[in-house]
């Protein structure tokens, strides 16, 4: 086997940047930022709008500061290679074999280019180590020409390399069934030309892993505003009371909420609950003893009515005190609520009394 080195002068060459993964976090921040304007836009429940949002802020600025830093190292390698400054020197080995007839398949299965493939995850861990290329030239008839080449950022990584790893030459000496005998040589050589930036470069795992902290910090911003803004709902000091509605048992259903999440009435009595539909779909008002429970009264469940502004009344008999279940049967899981039944809460219609003042609401009771 041959085995010969060559030295050459310092570089000079200007690096080529490696594509920036900056783009493709904004893509997601877009991403982000239009799911956030299509909950609030179109989805009554705005749970995860907050969330959306923060995400896409977060993930912007940082690809903003990001980018900004990488185009200024760019710019400063650029300048460093118009003025001529040194690059430090690296080096590579380059061994070359000729793999015998009809042995390509297997030596790519299983045989000599497979444990080739293979050290790569042993290499990184050593010190200088930078890169693994293997070369393949296959022939229709013939042998078929091997090229491997590994890259050292100083001949002492190398050096170390050869000494106390299993080398490329080892790896090659255990497949001698399928080399060509008296074909590998050997090359150490410096790095005179190379475009190929070996500093800091985003593989797909990293690339992964910075869009996933991104959408969790902004996932947790989104969320921490989310809880912010329920609790400063309230006035400070005291328990915040509820709003009593003008009309208690007058309940607007959109796509796919009620404007009430808890009905308050009286015991024993008449009540009749008006259910207007100004969504688009289909909607009803059920009253049930608990979640997924039977109905609570014979007349409890409306009809299905259509959207557009369209009315039903729901009369019935309350039950006696305490708690109970209302839903609409076509958007269990997105519509439903508590129907409370108190002493001293609203019967009837719900209506305001004839003569009252235009802010007087019925007795809710407690």
């Amino acid at each position: 086997m041959d085995h010969q080195a060559n030295a050459h002068g310092e570089q000079h060459d200007v690096h080529l940047p490696d594509p920036s993964i900056w783009p493709l976090v904004v893509g997601v921040a877009a991403l982000f930022l239009g799911g956030a304007l299509i909950y609030w836009s179109r989805v009554d429940d705005q749970t995860f709008a907050g969330p959306l949002l923060g995400a896409a802020i977060v993930s912007t600025l940082i690809a903003v500061f990001g980018w900004a830093y990488e185009d200024g190292q760019m710019r400063k390698k650029a300048a460093e290679g118009a003025h001529g400054q040194p690059k430090p020197t690296r080096y590579t080995q380059v061994v070359t074999f000729a793999l015998a007839e009809g042995k390509l398949d297997q030596a790519r299965k299983s045989g000599i280019i497979h444990d080739l493939e293979s050290s790569d995850n042993q290499l990184r861990d050593l010190d200088g180590f930078q890169d693994l290329r293997i070369i393949v030239s296959p022939a229709a008839t013939g042998p078929s020409q091997v090229l491997v080449e590994t890259t050292w950022s100083d001949r002492e990584g190398l050096a170390t390399y050869e000494e106390t790893r299993q080398t490329m030459l080892d790896i090659i000496a255990k497949h001698t069934d399928e080399v060509v005998p008296g074909t590998v040589q050997v090359f150490d050589m410096e790095v005179i030309r190379d475009t190929k930036d070996v500093t800091f470069r985003f593989g797909t795992g990293a690339a992964f892993t910075v869009i996933a902290g991104l959408m969790l910090g902004g996932f947790m911003i989104g969320a921490g505003l989310n809880l912010f803004a329920s609790e400063s709902t309230g006035t400070g000091g005291g328990t915040p009371q509820p709003t009593v509605p003008a009309n208690p048992f007058r309940v607007v259903a959109t796509d796919n909420r009620f404007d009430k999440k808890e009905i308050v009435a009286g015991p024993n009595a008449e009540i009749t609950i008006t259910l207007v539909n100004n969504g688009r779909a289909k909607h009803n008002i059920h009253f049930t003893t608990t979640k997924g429970g039977p109905t609570l009264a014979p007349g409890a469940e409306g009809e299905i009515i259509d959207g557009g502004g369209t009315e039903t009344k729901v009369t019935f008999t309350t039950p006696g005190v305490g708690e109970y279940y209302f839903l609409c049967d076509l958007h269990p899981d997105q519509m439903n609520g508590i129907f409370r039944v108190v002493e001293g809460g609203p019967v009837g219609t719900g209506e305001a009394p004839a003569g009252a003042g235009a802010g007087t609401t019925p007795t809710t009771g407690g």
